[in-house]
């Protein structure tokens, strides 16, 4: 029989990461070799990326064509977090090419679309989804929106102005609410579990941190200031997204603006 008691953090961190484990009977089944070739799996890995229908309010951003022009060397280099954003509204172009390079779907030589995004994902099942909150952006207008990753769109989910709330909801975090627009990663769980059951939790923040990677080095490339965040009230912000926060929650917020 199991207790039921308040535990504490550490407990509750360490029961997390016993339960998300691989167990060595996984070694004594091989049918779990194939489980990549199943049908329900690869009905998954073509489902694509997530679609909102929003009538109104979208925002459609410019071709890639020509995106960035710096070694990966002088990237890196660059690369570091900020929370100095200038006043001067966040260029859409460069937001636009920002969305498109950390987690946008590659495109084929010729007809058609690759399902493969510019990000890696665990089973190729682009768990992460990107959401955005536009605060100071040039020619956008402000509000939540998801991005609509096929389309190269910004999709309206609910206009306004959400200064306020970014302060308190990103635990009194005043500084972000300057920035031209907050990108919020969300993981789709719901996707991950139905492969890798417990293990998905663990697959689904490295997914988001591989996609939080790209931002950082695109950024540094187009001149932008980054940060990110862990610090934000989840219920608040999972419910403004419309999201269960469950099979689907943020993981991770970050900052984006023209320097400061």
């Amino acid at each position: 029989m199991r207790i039921t008691q308040k535990k504490n953090v550490a407990d509750l961190a360490c029961e997390y990461h016993i339960a998300s484990g691989n167990s060595p009977w996984l070694l004594k089944t091989p049918s779990l070799r194939q489980v990549n070739f199943s049908e329900h799996v690869q009905e998954l890995m073509e489902e694509g990326p997530r679609q909102i229908e929003s009538p109104i309010g979208n925002v459609q951003f410019e071709s890639c064509d020509h995106p960035v022009d710096m070694s990966l060397a002088d990237v890196l280099a660059k690369r570091r977090s900020s929370r100095e954003f200038s006043t001067q509204p966040l260029n859409a172009d460069k937001f636009g090419k920002l969305l498109a390079l950390s987690n946008g779907l590659r495109i084929k030589a010729g007809n058609g679309t690759d399902l493969n995004r510019n990000a890696p994902s665990a089973g190729n099942l682009g768990s992460c989804e990107m959401y955005v909150l536009s605060v100071n952006m040039q020619g956008v207008d402000k509000g939540l929106y998801h991005y609509d990753v096929p389309s190269h769109q910004l999709k309206l989910i609910k206009a306004g102005d959400f200064k306020e709330w970014i302060s308190r909801m990103l635990l009194l975090q005043a500084e972000l609410s300057e920035a031209g627009a907050l990108i919020f990663l969300a993981s789709n769980q719901a996707r991950l579990r139905s492969k890798y059951g417990p293990r998905a939790y663990r697959l689904g923040l490295l997914d988001a941190g591989h996609v939080s990677e790209n931002i950082y080095l695109v950024s540094a490339a187009l001149g932008l200031a980054v940060t990110a965040t862990g610090g934000f009230i989840d219920d608040e912000l999972n419910s403004a997204l419309n999201l269960d926060g469950v099979d689907d929650c943020v993981v991770l917020v970050l900052a984006v603006g023209e320097p400061g």
